[in-house]
């Protein structure tokens, strides 16, 4: 029996994602999402507390998708949990879990004035 990694998270892009290839010539797209937990403190005001999640995604999906994802923009990720280890230039060991992106959706009308622009004013969501 295998075991289940899915992670779905909503929010918006912290900055404008970044694209790079590897050594093996494939794409590679790196974004942070800002997702925020609501609540209300005691005198009634909503406090939204945010957490960021760091995402990679892979191949032609990241080369065509990552002059969409700029600052601000809405969107929904899809995909798994991946834990990267190294060690840091004293030998301590290092731990980041990222979400390794298999599916992305950009909000509707969640479109900046650069995305009109740079799209010619189409809407690919």
């Amino acid at each position: 029996m295998g075991n289940i990694n899915s992670v779905i998270i909503e929010g918006n892009l912290t900055k404008s994602a970044e694209l790079g290839h590897w050594t093996n010539g494939t794409a590679y797209c790196r974004f942070t999402i800002a997702n925020n937990e609501s609540y209300k403190d005691e005198q009634g005001n909503w406090v939204d507390i945010p957490s960021f999640f760091d995402c990679v995604m892979k191949g032609n999906y990241a080369e065509a998708m990552h002059k969409h994802l700029l600052k601000g923009r809405h969107i929904t990720v899809e995909g798994r949990l991946k834990q990267n280890k190294w060690k840091d230039e004293n030998g301590a060991s290092k731990y980041a879990v990222i979400i390794k992106v298999d599916e992305l959706s950009l909000a509707p009308g969640s479109f900046q004035a650069k995305d009109q622009q740079q799209d010619g004013g189409y809407s690919i969501a």
